[in-house]
């Protein structure tokens, strides 16, 4: 008597789907602390005490306005081409606006701040174009 047997038995290959999905987890990760480091690096307040129609933002991306009376903003200095940049209001008497009118192109109406209201614009190298802006 012969011992004879066969099998259906088939091993499948080994594939490590996980450490593809862990490698693009990490890889986003190392993505995202880099932009944070990159904003960090960017980033920076000026704080200008202003009744001025000229705001010089010095190339910082986040501008905190202490407005000594009510004004109108004419025209944005020392910002970087293609660079968001946010004005932010500060004080809790005076405010400012920004009238929807050349060179400014905001998303709707003019704007007018109240303390701790803020616009975030973009410099073209012809144009401040609103991102958005935020009335608390």
């Amino acid at each position: 008597m012969a011992y004879n047997s066969s099998t259906n038995l088939s091993l499948r290959s080994p594939i490590d789907q996980h450490s593809i999905e862990s490698d693009v987890d990490n890889l986003q990760s190392a993505h995202n602390a880099n932009m944070a480091i990159l904003e960090l690096a960017l980033g920076g307040a000026a704080t200008i005490a202003t009744n001025a129609t000229v705001v010089n933002t010095a190339g910082e991306r986040i501008v905190n306005l202490y407005t000594c009376s009510a004004g109108s903003i004419a025209t944005i200095t020392g910002m970087l081409t293609n660079v968001p940049f946010t004005l932010v209001q500060r004080s809790s008497g005076a405010s400012f606006g920004v009238c929807d009118a050349s060179p400014f192109l905001l998303n709707s109406t003019d704007y007018l701040t109240k303390c701790g209201s803020n616009i975030t614009l973009v410099w073209n190298g012809t144009n401040y174009i609103e991102l958005g802006r935020v009335d608390p």
